[in-house]
């Protein structure tokens, strides 16, 4: 069975910059990345690039910025009020901040692009924007969607 929408794809894979950072790999970890091939849960350049892949199948592959985490400051754009930021904070275009995520799954990066009244405008970034990545992956198994899969993990199923 090839890789193709709507299939359970199981790869190991090792994903670093071009210039060497690892940035993630699931080699040696025993631990597999298991996901559904066309719902976005994967980045787009690696996505594309393995459509059509077989079980035990290897590939090494370059994915541009645009396919993967950004264009260097080309991340989301939101204006926040200051009120949001602790009281000593100085407001100047430029100025970088780190936040924890309400959910403490990690942190993101954010700078002031617009120094407003009583608001800033400010452009997300993500650590890894800008830069190509080398990936090298093996599928290790491919099989259809079942029932169960085919509901949305953002859906609660409720008996009644």
């Amino acid at each position: 069975m090839q890789v193709t929408k709507g299939t359970i794809v199981t790869m190991e894979y090792r994903i670093e910059t071009d210039k060497g950072e690892l940035i993630e790999s699931s080699v040696g970890k025993g631990a597999p990345i298991e996901f559904v091939f066309g719902e976005g849960k994967m980045l787009p350049g690696i996505e594309k690039r393995i459509e059509g892949m077989k079980v035990g199948e290897e590939k090494e592959f370059e994915v541009p910025p645009a396919e993967a985490f950004g264009e260097k400051d080309g991340g989301p754009v939101r204006e926040m009020e200051k009120r949001e930021f602790p009281k000593d904070t100085v407001f100047r275009a430029g100025e970088r901040f780190t936040a924890r995520l309400p959910d403490d799954t990690g942190s993101v990066i954010f700078e002031i692009v617009e120094n407003k009244a009583t608001s800033v405008v400010v452009r997300f970034h993500h650590p890894h924007e800008g830069k190509t990545l080398r990936c090298k992956v093996k599928i290790l198994n491919v099989e259809p969607v079942g029932q169960e899969e085919e509901i949305s993990d953002d859906i609660e199923v409720i008996e009644s």
